[in-house]
């Protein structure tokens, strides 16, 4: 059995979250701000990687 797929392209890295998880532990919960805002920018460009499902989980409009 063959899982269609097709290519994505390159995935957004926001800049910031990667900045300060680079001088500081990424684990502080100090960044979890920064992650939160890098996902719901990811989940707004419509992505089919995450989908509507993570889109809706998110609070982030999908239309």
């Amino acid at each position: 059995m063959s899982i269609p797929t097709e290519p994505i392209g390159s995935i957004p890295r926001p800049g910031a979250p990667i900045e300060a998880a680079s001088t500081r532990d990424p684990m502080d919960p100090a960044l979890e701000a920064l992650y939160d805002e890098a996902i719901k920018a990811f989940a707004k460009i419509r992505s089919r990687v995450i989908g509507a499902g993570l889109a809706a989980i998110l609070g982030v409009d999908d239309g």
